[in-house]
């Protein structure tokens, strides 16, 4: 068995091995890039690597700009003119309508009366009755409640049941 001194010697070897072989492979391949690129005429940037860093930072902008904007606006809020793209989270304006279509921005001027569709909704909401049937309130009022278990006795339960002595 070898000893551990031994095996890190012998893994800087075979690392200095592969760092010599790599660098003959990348050679080889610097080589037939450098043929293939002469052949076809290629410039740096038809390949992306021109303009000595722009490439690089002119792609990450596109990638950036691409992330923020998550399209064209859906929605419009005809009050305060704000629009919103349908994606993420909704704002306050709209979250609570029931109905998305009146605040389609490509909606006919027929169906783009949002204003009035939550007001109705809030209309139809105190219309209804706010007290409940006194037979039901009395059942639930008069129903008898579980008894609660205490930490303690949750302990003891475990403990009973695991086989532990309470002392």
């Amino acid at each position: 068995m070898k000893s551990y001194k031994a095996l890190r010697a012998q893994i800087a070897k075979l690392e200095q091995q592969a760092e010599t072989i790599r660098r003959t492979e990348v050679k080889a391949v610097i080589a037939q890039l450098k043929k293939t690129i002469s052949q076809y005429g290629l410039t740096a940037e038809e390949l992306g690597l021109g303009g000595g860093g722009k490439a690089k930072a002119v792609r990450g902008a596109r990638k950036t700009a691409a992330r923020r904007s998550a399209g064209a606006p859906k929605y419009r809020d005809p009050k305060s003119g704000q629009t919103w793209t349908g994606r993420g989270r909704p704002p306050a304006w709209i979250a609570t309508a029931k109905d998305r279509n009146a605040f389609l921005i490509d909606a006919p001027a027929a169906e783009a009366a949002p204003a009035a569709a939550p007001k109705r909704a809030k209309a139809a909401k105190a219309a209804k009755p706010a007290a409940k049937p006194a037979a039901k309130r009395a059942t639930r009022k008069t129903a008898a409640k579980r008894p609660r278990k205490t930490r303690a006795a949750k302990t003891a339960a475990v403990q009973i049941e695991s086989g532990v002595a309470m002392e």
